[in-house]
């Protein structure tokens, strides 16, 4: 199985008095081809997928033109989450039409997708608040307890990248109860994060730190 992990396209984004469009229809093409060339099974666009709440009309043309296109008419499974420049409701408003092109989109941390399949193969096969397993029609097993059988893992693994910047304490709250929920059920979880408060709820982190003279390193909890 192949997965294709992209993140912060900021469609619409601009310098100034100067439009990085034409820029960014350039790198979309380039990930097309790179899914297409690769035979990625899914892509993952992780997280700010236009650059403010109220994108213009051209990025929304090149965005849905290139999800359409690595959906593959339904046969490639593209997952589109919603980060904290994006209005999460206008995300998540296609999701019932996009699911049956095997496009899912993700509004909020603690959104619940509808079990369904559609005809290209996908199959959403489990769904709880912040919790998605898929089946893919060339994979016998789902997504997750594929993974965990290559590995030959005896437990699961969920990772999470970004999306919580823009939460307020409560909505964060909702996320540490979700995130530790699913540790209860033998569940490996990763976080990515920007935000402080999500380092104080996880006691076993790496950060990433930058030094003038050396450039980044990461740094462990546990030493």
């Amino acid at each position: 199985m192949k997965i294709l992990h992209t993140a912060d396209w900021h469609l619409g984004k601009w310098l100034d008095d100067y439009s990085r469009l034409p820029e960014q229809k350039e790198i979309l093409e380039e990930i097309c081809e790179i899914a297409e060339r690769e035979l990625a099974d899914v892509v993952v666009i992780a997280g700010d997928l236009f650059d403010t709440f109220n994108p213009s009309a051209e990025a929304q043309d090149l965005f849905y033109k290139t999800l359409r296109r690595l959906g593959n008419n339904g046969k490639r499974v593209v997952v589109a989450i919603a980060g904290n420049h994006d209005q999460p409701d206008r995300i998540q408003a296609p999701d019932h039409l996009a699911r049956e092109c095997g496009i899912i989109f993700i509004g909020y941390p603690n959104s619940k997708i509808p079990i369904c399949s559609n005809q290209g193969g996908l199959t959403i096969t489990n769904s709880e608040e912040g919790f998605l397993e898929l089946k893919l029609q060339k994979c016998d097993v789902a997504l997750a307890d594929n993974i965990q059988h290559l590995t030959r893992s005896k437990q699961n693994f969920f990772f999470l990248d970004e999306g919580f910047g823009s939460l307020d304490k409560e909505a964060l709250a909702i996320v540490f109860g979700t995130l530790k929920n699913l540790r209860l059920e033998n569940r490996i979880v990763g976080v990515i994060s920007h935000v402080e408060e999500m380092q104080q709820e996880i006691p076993v982190n790496l950060q990433i730190r930058n030094d003038a003279d050396s450039g980044s390193y990461i740094k462990n909890s546990w030493d």
